[in-house]
C-alpha cells in the first residue's frame, strides 16, 4: 500500500495547488479590502510568546499532518526548537482518522531524537479523514514505535493528562489542523488528573492559542483547517469557547512563505523534512507555500519584526456564510490576527530551521 501511495504522489500535488489556489485567489481578492491595521502594539499572545527565554516554551501541538507540506515543516521546526533548548514539545495530536499519521508523527519525532513525545490520535470526529500522503513513507522510511493511530493515546485523553501535570499558565497551544480535538477538550469532563472540567481545565493551564486558519479581517467561506470540522471551529470562536488569548495566523502568511528548496543538497536523504519535501516536489523548486511553518515560528518568537499582530480589540467570528471573518471582540478574551511584516527574514528563518539535521 505505501509503495502505491507514493506513486500517487502526482495526483496529491495536484489537489494540493489547486487547494493553495483557492488561497492564493482570495488572498488577492480579499488584500485589496484589507484594512489598515495598527502596527506596534504587542499583545497579550506576543508578549507571552517572547518572555521567558531562560526556560523551554511549552507547547502541544495538534496537527492534520498527512499530505500537506507546511504541517511537515511545523513539526519538524518544533523539533529542532527542542533540539536547541528553545521548547519542550509535550505532545503532538493528530486531528484527522488516517491512522498512519499517528506513526509518521512519532517517525519524525524519532528522527530528531525525541522518541519519547507522546502523540494523541482524534476520535469521535464526524468528520471522517484527510487523503493519505507522505504520512504513509515516512512511516515506512523512518523508525517509529507507534505502528498505527490505535496504538496512540486519544487526544483528549492525552490533552487533559497534560495539562494537568504542567503549572498554570504555561501551555502553548499551536494548532494547524481542524478543531476536533480543540472542541473536544472543552467539553471533556473530570479524569485524567484533574477535577476541572474541560474549560475550565484549559483556562487554568493553557497561556495562549496559536491557530492557522481565516482570511481577515473580511473573511471568507469555509477554507482549509476550518473545513474538517466546521461545527468544531465554531465551538471555539463562540463566546463560551476557547477561553484564553488567540493569535490567527491566517492565509495570507503562507501565499510567499516558499521554503525547502534546498533540502535535496542541504541535509542527509533520512532527514524527515527531505523526505517529505522529495516526495511532495521532487527536489524540484518549492511547489506550496507554507502555512503553518509561520504559525509555529510565531508561537515560539511572537512577532519579533518578522510578523505583525492587528485586529486589537476584535475576535473571530462566524461570518454568514459559515467561514471566518473579524469582528467584535466583546466578550472574548484577547485576540490578534498575524500577517507577515518581513518576508524575506521568515523564509530565511524557517529554512534555517527545517535545513537543521
Amino acid at each position: 500500500m505505501t509503495l502505491r501511495l507514493v506513486g500517487s504522489a502526482p495526483t496529491a500535488r495536484r489537489r494540493n495547488l489547486a487547494r493553495r489556489s483557492l488561497f492564493l485567489v482570495m488572498a488577492l481578492l480579499l488584500g485589496l479590502t484589507v484594512a489598515t491595521g495598527v502596527f506596534g502594539f504587542p499583545s497579550t499572545t506576543s508578549a507571552s510568546a517572547s518572555t521567558a527565554k531562560s526556560r523551554p516554551q511549552r507547547l502541544i501541538i495538534d496537527t492534520d499532518l498527512s499530505r500537506w507540506w507546511d504541517d511537515a515543516t511545523a513539526v519538524g521546526m518544533a523539533n529542532v526548537l527542542q533540539q536547541q533548548g528553545k521548547v519542550q514539545i509535550l505532545g503532538v495530536m493528530s486531528d484527522i482518522r488516517n491512522p498512519v499519521a499517528a506513526a509518521a508523527l512519532d517517525a519524525i519525532d524519532t528522527a530528531y531524537g525525541h522518541k519519547g513525545i507522546p502523540v494523541g490520535a482524534v476520535a469521535d470526529s464526524s468528520a471522517n479523514t484527510a487523503p493519505h500522503g507522505y504520512s504513509d513513507v515516512l512511516a515506512e522510511e523512518l523508525p517509529h514505535a507507534i505502528r498505527d493511530s490505535s496504538q496512540a493515546q486519544p487526544a483528549v485523553r492525552l490533552y487533559r493528562h497534560l495539562l494537568a501535570t504542567q503549572p498554570n499558565h504555561s501551555v502553548t497551544v499551536v494548532a494547524i489542523g481542524g478543531d476536533t480535538n480543540l472542541e473536544g477538550l472543552l467539553r471533556s469532563g473530570p479524569g485524567e488528573g484533574s477535577s476541572l472540567r474541560g474549560r475550565a481545565l484549559v483556562a487554568a493551564k493553557v497561556k495562549d492559542l496559536v491557530i492557522e486558519d481565516g482570511l481577515f479581517p473580511a473573511g471568507g467561506p469555509p477554507l482549509t483547517n476550518e473545513q474538517i470540522d466546521i461545527a468544531a471551529t465554531t465551538w471555539i470562536v463562540g463566546t463560551h469557547g476557547w477561553p484564553t488569548a488567540i493569535a490567527w495566523v491566517d492565509g495570507f502568511t503562507g501565499i510567499n512563505t516558499k521554503v525547502g528548496g534546498s533540502l535535496c543538497t542541504s541535509v542527509p536523504p533520512k532527514n524527515p523534512m527531505r523526505i517529505v519535501y522529495q516526495n511532495l516536489f521532487n527536489c524540484g523548486p518549492p511547489g506550496d507555500g507554507d502555512w503553518d511553518g509561520p504559525t509555529m515560528l510565531f508561537a515560539v518568537q511572537g512577532a519579533s519584526g518578522t510578523f505583525s499582530e492587528l485586529g486589537q480589540g476584535g475576535a473571530a467570528i462566524i461570518n454568514s456564510t459559515g467561514g471566518l471573518s473579524w469582528g467584535s471582540g466583546v466578550h472574548h478574551p484577547p485576540e490578534v490576527y498575524v500577517h507577515v511584516a518581513n518576508q524575506t527574514e521568515l523564509n530565511a528563518r524557517i529554512n534555517a530551521l527545517i535545513e537543521s539535521s
